[in-house]
């Protein structure tokens, strides 16, 4: 059986947690807030959420994950991370990526991942075995770590003419390196109900790759993915590198028994609920 939870967090890092804020000396930005409720066949079972600044020239951000209600009688887990770095209307360029994270009792891990070397350079507490799984440095190079991937994403540094969801992102996490890209299929209405949203989206095809390291133990070994899918929305953001951000409306990834789904249950820019 797929483990929807797993499902989940690959559908996450495709797309897309108090405060981040721009430095006092540095140009004008847009503050970007977006929550979302996790589902399994319809039952609440996390809630993630990403706080970040993105001005013409720099970003920073911050997220929180964490499973609820009866889901974490059996599993619980945290993750809060943070990131910094430069950016541009078609670059981004991670600094520094910091996460800790914890499942059930076991003690909390952290991963550290410094960008601005040659070959970014990773920091385990506890250590953990990178040779039985390795990564390159040539693999590691011109790579992003997963809160700068999302916030390439948001910020539509990957998009194109011929494809409003970007082109995807190559990342290097600290134990894998893998890619994300997006297939657009059409532009839908989407209506949230008592939600935040109500207008027009891109609907797009996520697609995984694996390309090494630890392998995500997502589904049993020799098994495909489940098809998993994104609704994005324009939102106005004139500070920053492209004048809007483009924000997971809702990810969602069916399955046998049921479907994972992320619905975006918080927007905010610079505070306060996007104008129409």
């Amino acid at each position: 059986m797929p483990d929807p939870r797993r499902i989940l967090l690959a559908v996450l890092a495709a797309a897309a947690f108090a405060g981040s804020s721009a430095q006092a000396d540095a140009p004008a930005g847009n503050a970007l807030s977006v929550g979302y409720g996790i589902t399994f066949w319809a039952i609440p079972f996390g809630h993630t959420r990403y706080e970040g600044t993105v001005t013409p020239a720099n970003y920073s951000a911050k997220m929180h994950f964490e499973t609820s209600g009866v889901i974490s009688l059996f599993w619980k887990s945290k993750i809060d991370a943070t990131v910094n770095g430069g950016i541009g209307p078609h670059t981004i360029t991670p600094v520094l990526y910091d996460s800790y994270s914890q499942d059930r009792d076991k003690p909390v891990q952290r991963v550290k991942v410094t960008f601005d070397k040659p070959v970014p350079e990773t920091l385990a507490e506890p250590a953990y075995n990178t040779t039985k799984y390795p990564v390159t440095d040539e693999q590691k190079k011109g790579t992003l770590d997963p809160m700068s991937a999302i916030t390439a994403i948001l910020s539509g540094v990957k998009v194109t003419d011929n494809n409003p969801c970007g082109t995807g992102v190559q990342v290097f996490d600290g134990r894998r390196r893998y890619d994300v890209s997006f297939t657009y299929k059409k532009d839908e209405h989407v209506e949230l109900k008592n939600g935040p949203f109500n207008g027009t989206a891109h609907l797009c095809q996520i697609h995984y790759k694996q390309i090494a390291g630890y392998k995500q133990k997502i589904i049993k070994e020799g098994k495909s993915l489940p098809d998993m899918f994104v609704d994005f929305a324009e939102v106005p953001a004139p500070h920053t590198p492209n004048k809007h951000y483009l924000v997971a409306v809702k990810l969602w990834a069916p399955m046998t028994l049921g479907t994972v789904t992320a619905t975006l249950d918080e927007l905010k820019v610079d505070g306060a609920p996007p104008r129409a």
